[in-house]
């Protein structure tokens, strides 16, 4: 039935196309190269639809695909029509000259407006059920962009309507992709997966390419543009010396076009002058709210990073190297850390790194007027390498961000605030501990047990160089807690990995179980903590989330001890990537009109622990404290165990010991006196990481 339509359809076309060529040949005239190319457009149209009904790959209703029947119909009907319109408009101009100019223009302008809308319509309605639905200013900045797209087209063509036409189809091929980018990973299509096209091509023949009735319908608006178009020609000029300058004209008015659209994309900031709004997390809200291009363009003028002032690749590869010399003279050349050098690549420990979803020792905010001491097994773990309090840059949210710093050894406070590199960037030049133990033969293996594609991480590790990423489809059937797969699961999976290889291995694990929200009364009964000034609803979040706490505290104590019975050594480095977005409610009652910058760092502290289960060379292993921040905790893993250290790695410790603690929050000085981000006041040292930063991770980015 469907198949019927689209094919009913072709044949008309194809037979009134026919029938033009028979007619024209009886004439003794050629048939028009520019009307069968016009018609070819609305055969192909619905040659495509039959094949995806053909298929069965079309998923959506008749009455989408009556509307491309209909409009390829009326764009064909056009097509065959246009060289009667032509050729009257052509007469009337050796007529009445002063008539002619005026229709073409209007026709122009007419053609040229309609496809600016019909673009609109062909991206937005393509891929996105809210496209009539979205704010007329970010509507209107959208159609700009179309309009200024169209322009250029159309004038370097020579104001022929083929440029208009085009511009329409690209943004219905723009609306498909994000059709199947959303279908297939539920996010949206951002500037850099640009960056990775060859990627996306080598995994696009495992996908079934399935559309709804919405993509009919942006194509519809195709065949519009199609038959509006089609009736638009160029004046024929009258001599070769106007041809000329006709031409020169248009090329003028293309560039002065493409100016226009390149100023319309680079000099206004979308976020700060246009308010177009942006959550990473929620990608595909806000391009479905905001609309596509409007938000791509946003999200583009967003990804550079802002080079440091001063900087020569050169000068910033010169620091690098002294302060890793200096390293190498000084910390790196003590009997400590010579014998863990020996150690490591004696034994070759296997490396377990878990990210605890929103692990946080909330004791820290004055947890003793309210009863609470903090979680009790893993503040008792006396025999750690380190441990300590860990600066980060992240509240509530963003998680990817705590990773990205933990894996990359790159501070957030270098890469800009609000921004989410996993997001942004193609990461496989980035520094990498995942590289970096691939480079010693080790087997490399993240886990998250949830959707691949959350924070693009399907992609974000690959680029980074692990070999393989087990998601939620690896956990098919495991115990879950709260708000998914436990923690406990995980740990499972983790031991199975180290029984099915007994070599060495770097194992990152991002956990779940801890995620918002708080009020869904899934954990039965818990321990009710309460705070004066919060409202009960608040207390009892409160209450759940530290109930969450209490089962990872519960969950990481055993598998310490399964892993302190192995006959292989290990080492567990155990972190939290940000505390709930209810620590501001608690901080804000307990901590009430306190300094701006010592209220935000009590919130943008978690705590991380390093320990083994074997005698580390050179390390007390008596739990010994060193606060620090997320970006150095990988190089301090390494050099606690005595892994080969790389130059960034080397000169990043150096910076260390003088600045403690780096976050988009603040910066710890050696005395540990803190400096708000974006402070005029900082050391030189803090210069030195913002060059090394940028050398080792934006430069590589272009």
């Amino acid at each position: 039935m469907l198949l019927a339509m689209p094919l009913a359809a072709l044949l008309v076309l194809v037979a009134f196309g026919a029938l033009y060529v028979r007619r024209r040949r009886a004439r003794g005239a050629r048939p028009s190269a520019r009307t069968l190319a016009w018609l070819a457009a609305p055969v192909a149209a619905l040659a495509v639809a039959a094949g995806w009904c053909a298929l069965g790959l079309y998923e959506g209703g008749a009455a989408e695909l009556g509307c491309l029947c209909a409009s390829s119909l009326l764009a064909g009907a056009a097509a065959l029509l246009r060289g009667r319109a032509t050729a009257r408009v052509d007469l009337l101009a050796t007529t009445n000259p002063a008539a002619a100019a005026p229709l073409r223009a209007l026709a122009s302008v007419v053609a040229v407006l309609a496809c600016t809308v019909l673009g609109f319509l062909a991206m937005e309605l393509t891929y996105n059920e809210l496209a009539l639905s979205i704010a007329l200013n970010y509507a209107a900045i959208e159609m700009a962009i179309i309009l200024g797209a169209t322009l250029v087209l159309f004038f370097l063509l020579q104001r022929r309507g083929a440029g208009p036409a085009i511009v329409v189809a690209l943004c219905w091929v723009i609306g498909l992709a994000q059709y199947f980018v959303a279908r297939f990973k539920a996010s949206a299509l951002l500037p850099n997966d640009l960056f990775v096209l060859q990627t996306a091509a080598a995994v696009s023949g495992s996908y079934v390419y399935a559309v709804s009735g919405r993509v009919l319908v942006g194509l519809s608006c195709v065949m519009l543009a199609v038959a509006v178009c089609s009736l638009v020609a160029a004046a024929r000029p009258r001599s070769a010396q106007a041809a000329v300058r006709a031409r020169l004209v248009n090329l003028g008015c293309a560039l002065a076009s493409l100016v226009a659209l390149c100023a319309g994309v680079t000099v206004p900031s979308y976020f700060d002058d246009l308010g177009v709004g942006m959550e990473y997390w929620y990608s595909l809200d806000y391009y479905e709210r905001q609309g596509f291009l409007t938000t791509f363009v946003a999200v583009a003028q967003d990804l550079p990073i802002d080079v440091p002032e001063g900087y020569t690749a050169e000068e910033a590869s010169q620091t690098e190297q002294l302060r890793a010399a200096t390293y190498d003279g000084g910390a790196g050349a003590s009997e400590d850390a010579q014998v863990a050098r020996e150690q490591f690549e004696e034994l070759r420990p296997t490396v377990i790194c878990v990210m605890n979803e929103t692990f946080a020792d909330l004791s820290s905010l004055d947890g003793e007027s309210w009863g609470y001491e903090g979680p009790e097994r893993y503040r008792s773990i006396d025999d750690a390498v380190l441990t300590g309090d860990l600066s980060v840059s992240v509240l509530g949210g963003g998680t990817c961000n705590s990773e990205f710093e933990f894996l990359t050894g790159v501070p957030l406070a270098f890469v800009g605030d609000g921004k989410y590199p996993y997001s942004l960037y193609d990461l496989s030049g980035a520094p990498s501990l995942a590289r970096q133990f691939s480079e010693l033969g080790y087997a490399t293996t993240a886990l998250h047990p949830n959707y691949a594609s959350n924070w693009n991480r399907d992609r974000v590790y690959e680029a980074l160089g692990f070999d393989r990423f087990l998601s939620i489809d690896d956990f098919q059937g495991a115990e879950t807690f709260h708000s998914g797969v436990s923690d406990e699961a995980t740990y499972e999976k983790i031991l199975e990995l180290l029984e099915e290889d007994d070599g060495p291995q770097l194992i990152f694990d991002v956990t779940m179980q801890n995620h918002s929200a708080y009020d869904q009364e899934n954990i039965g009964e818990v321990e009710q903590y309460h705070i004066d000034g919060l409202s009960s609803y608040d207390n009892d979040r409160l209450s759940e989330y530290l109930a969450c706490i209490e089962e990872s505290d519960r969950a990481l104590a055993e598998f310490v001890d399964e892993l302190r019975e192995l006959d292989r050594p290990v080492v567990l480095c155990f972190f939290g990537d940000h505390q709930p977005a209810l620590s501001t409610i608690v901080n804000d009652a307990l901590f009430p009109g306190e300094d701006e910058l010592a209220h935000g760092l009590r919130t943008h502290e978690t705590t991380y622990v390093i320990w083994a289960n074997y005698d580390v060379a050179g390390s007390g292993q008596a739990s010994e404290r060193l606060d620090t921040s997320v970006c150095y905790l990988g190089a301090l893993l390494a050099e606690a165990v005595g892994a080969p250290l790389t130059d960034y790695q080397k000169a990043e410790l150096t910076v260390r010991e003088e600045l403690p603690a780096v976050s988009l929050v603040g910066t710890c000085l050696a005395d540990g006196s803190w400096l708000a981000y974006g402070s005029d006041d900082v050391p030189a040292s803090y210069d030195d990481l913002a060059n090394m930063t940028y050398l080792e991770f934006a430069s590589t980015l272009s």
